[in-house]
């Protein structure tokens, strides 16, 4: 074998690791909240939901690995200056600007076309998506405040979509709760981003200043005592009149473990400890991953449990 089909080979395995970077992959466990209704639905043995609601989780994935591509093109220059952000593959050079147009549009037409394997409604909605989503990356990240409601809407939306590819009756009061868990993490997200720029220098691509901190502080522990709130008001008001669960009491541990996780979020966040993505921290903190192995064995017991 030459040494120029050698460096072909490494180029082209360059790429690829590239292009599965720029995909953002361990990003896809957000997109795990499409199950929720399947298991608040009381669909947990049909066969039928869990392939629905699979493809739901596909066709979410590439949407969502599209419009961080779009976003990663339209960051290159930032992100270069970014602590962290610098080594993403389209701001490092390790992709190409027409690689990463290419991937988008691929990623874009596998995702309708597998949404209208799903049906035209879903597909809509998955539009609808992939346009909020844009507009975030071109707008909504530099809008204090509305930035991390539409974060949170982004994520709500995911269980939605989840809603509206069952056909399941779920409560209102879910997305209500939920809207309030992910104002309180995209804060902590943002207070995080700024407690790091207060000690390496100015804020750069967003509406904040340093001085915000502790607006986004209250801000985030208070969606965070609304999210513990809302939760058992959902729990009186409609989770437990439900035939659903067999043992209703087992609820009970939720909010508990809700007040918990989220309280730690916070404590990490203010001391500085926290990563810049809640979501990703918790999917590896041991502690986090503790108490939400707590909080499913609560909800299973509820479900199955004497």
């Amino acid at each position: 074998m030459t040494r120029r089909s050698k460096s072909a080979r490494r180029a082209q395995s360059g790429t690829w690791v590239a292009i599965l970077r720029s995909l953002r992959l361990h990003q896809w466990s957000k997109n795990a909240l499409v199950f929720v209704p399947l298991l608040l639905g009381g669909l947990l043995l049909e066969v039928d939901a869990w392939s629905y609601a699979l493809l739901g989780f596909l066709v979410l994935c590439l949407a969502a690995s599209a419009t961080y591509v779009v976003n990663d093109i339209h960051d290159a220059k930032r992100d270069r200056r970014h602590w962290s952000k610098h080594a993403r593959p389209i701001a490092s050079g390790e992709l190409s600007r027409r690689e990463a147009y290419l991937l988008a549009v691929a990623l874009f037409v596998a995702t309708f076309a597998i949404g209208m394997i799903i049906g035209p409604e879903e597909t809509a909605a998955i539009a609808l998506y992939i346009v909020v989503a844009l507009s975030y990356t071109f707008y909504w990240k530099r809008v204090p405040i509305a930035d991390i409601f539409v974060i949170a809407g982004l994520f709500t939306f995911r269980i939605w979509l989840g809603i509206l590819i069952l056909d399941v009756r779920i409560s209102p009061w879910l997305l209500v709760f939920s809207m309030f868990v992910f104002l309180s993490l995209s804060a902590a997200k943002r207070h995080t981003e700024l407690q790091r720029w207060k000690a390496r220098g100015p804020a750069s691509g967003r509406g904040y200043v340093r001085e915000d901190v502790p607006l986004l502080l209250a801000l985030g522990v208070a969606a965070m005592l609304g999210a513990v709130l809302i939760n058992i008001e959902y729990l009186l008001v409609d989770a437990f009149p439900r035939a659903v669960y067999s043992n209703t009491n087992w609820l009970w541990t939720i909010p508990p473990i809700l007040f918990l996780f989220l309280g730690r979020i916070w404590l990490l966040s203010q001391r500085g400890q926290l990563l810049d993505d809640p979501v990703t921290f918790a999917l590896r903190d041991r502690v986090s991953l503790g108490l939400g192995c707590a909080m499913a064995a609560g909800f299973l017991a509820a479900l199955f449990g004497p």
